[in-house]
């Protein structure tokens, strides 16, 4: 019987194992955008790539997928806060501290996005040496392990003569 009288209480399975769920790596993910290099080499003009640009390539949601936006936007943002605030208090002029303002907006946000990019490029060279030793490291191993073996090989024919 249960604390609280009545039936026992049913118990249910408990297994020691935890499952084991399949591990997902970046890698193995199909690419999001497909490599495709240009048919022709010709140099682009800008009358080309205007061409290609449309209105619905200007919409809040590429921009807010795009690396590195949201610091860009954030260090604008924050650039034209303090440029703004500190010109019109010395200059007490409206005018004025909204021009720096705005243009502060527009150099904090090139410099915050140059500067994630750069972050993220240092990240990804990171991330490929990081590839590159450990697949020496495995490189290495599968070698020492050859050796290893072709001892033991030495070692059984000595023990069985």
């Amino acid at each position: 019987m249960g604390w609280f009288g009545g039936s026992p209480s049913k118990v249910s399975a408990v297994s020691e194992v935890p499952e084991k769920k399949e591990s997902v790596f970046l890698e193995d993910l199909p690419p999001k955008f497909e490599d495709k290099k240009p048919e022709h080499h010709d140099v682009a003009t800008y009358q080309e790539a205007l061409k290609k640009v449309s209105l619905s390539d200007i919409t809040l949601s590429n921009y807010i997928t795009m690396p590195c936006f949201r610091e860009a936007m954030m260090t604008g943002f924050s650039a034209m806060g303090v440029l703004g605030v500190v010109t019109l208090l010395i200059h007490r002029n409206p005018g004025k501290s909204v021009n720096w303002g705005i243009g502060g907006f527009f150099l904090g946000s090139v410099v915050g996005f140059e500067q994630c990019r750069s972050i993220r490029r240092k990240s990804f060279q990171n991330v490929e040496r990081a590839k590159q030793a450990n697949q020496a490291k495995l490189q290495s191993k599968i070698a020492s392990k050859e050796e290893k073996d072709e001892a033991l090989e030495k070692f059984n024919e000595t023990q069985r003569k």
